[in-house]
């Protein structure tokens, strides 16, 4: 059985309670941190299995993936750790990403590294774990924070298993052996071109990439290596076009947040959906990173 890798999402279908916000942590050392964060999770009731915690077409396109190749489903959490899909969780908001404001790396003085923070939280061994006895393929679809998060355990796998890793998504793999190298499947933005069937933005990028790798190249090659892998991931870019690229509107902080609050019903909050209609329907110009901070803002704004 193969097993696909993911990443939590920002957006949750469950409002965690106050401690469980990261912005709330008091600043201080990675472990003190670590600790606070812990003892905190422990106080509180999970509410739902990770399937039903986490939503938005990242979560959702992993979640296909999975299906489709009859697979097990892993979040990999930077609250929480290595999650099976049907784990029962809490609610919560704690990231790696930089931007938010639950980024928990704001919040350590001595470790800024995301690395610190997976094996201050007792997760660095997870995922050896799950490979090690896993006999399918390892297809690791997590954006670049992430994967960085928990690389230092990927180096750490066996020759054997490292031959059935695929890795989708983020290209700046840091510090990459020539074992990981070999496995990277070279998808770029041309999944976002006019002749993919699976056009999105850069947050569900890797989901994305996972879906069609399952559905598309492993569907054709079920027991190719990562070699054979990559020459038919080569093969069906060459045939797409890149996306076409139109400069947008430029808008402050404040403008943007006003569209995204007019549109909030009729996007039903959706994020890909109000990203979409500001860059396709408005032409407006705007960094997903930058979108997503300001989306976070007025959805908090309507929780208060």
């Amino acid at each position: 059985m193969h097993v696909i890798l993911t990443a939590c999402t920002q957006r949750k279908r469950f409002v965690p309670r106050q401690q469980l916000n990261a912005r709330s942590l008091p600043a201080g050392p990675l472990g003190d941190v670590a600790s606070e964060w812990k003892d905190r999770l422990s106080q509180v009731e999970a509410v739902a299995s990770a399937t039903d915690l986490y939503c938005g077409r990242s979560f959702v396109e992993a979640r296909n993936a999975a299906k489709s190749s009859n697979g097990e489903l892993y979040v990999v959490s930077a609250g929480l750790g290595l999650l099976r899909s049907d784990d029962i969780v809490p609610a919560y908001n704690l990231t790696v990403s930089k931007g938010s404001p639950d980024c928990v790396l704001e919040k350590i003085e001595d470790h800024k590294r995301a690395p610190d923070w997976w094996t201050a939280i007792a997760a660095a061994q997870a995922p050896l774990e799950v490979f090690e006895r896993t006999k399918g393929l390892i297809i690791i679809a997590l954006p670049s924070p992430y994967l960085r998060m928990i690389y230092p355990a990927l180096a750490g796998v066996s020759e054997s298993t490292s031959e059935r890793i695929r890795i989708v998504g983020a290209q700046d793999v840091p510090e990459a052996n020539v074992r990981l190298l070999r496995q990277i499947l070279p998808y770029d933005d041309r999944l976002d071109g006019p002749q993919s069937p699976l056009r999105g933005t850069r947050s569900d990028f890797p989901s994305r990439a996972a879906r069609h790798f399952v559905e598309a190249i492993l569907e054709s090659s079920p027991l190719g290596d990562a070699g054979k892998h990559v020459e038919l991931v080569k093969t069906t870019l060459a045939q797409w076009e890149r996306p076409h690229m139109k400069t947008g509107i430029r808008m402050s902080d404040v403008e943007v947040k006003s569209i995204v609050r007019e549109n909030w019903v009729r996007t039903g909050g959706k994020s890909t959906k109000l990203l979409r209609l500001l860059r396709d329907e408005l032409n407006v110009a705007c960094e997903q990173k930058r979108f997503a901070r300001l989306a976070t803002e007025v959805r908090l704004e309507r929780e208060v």
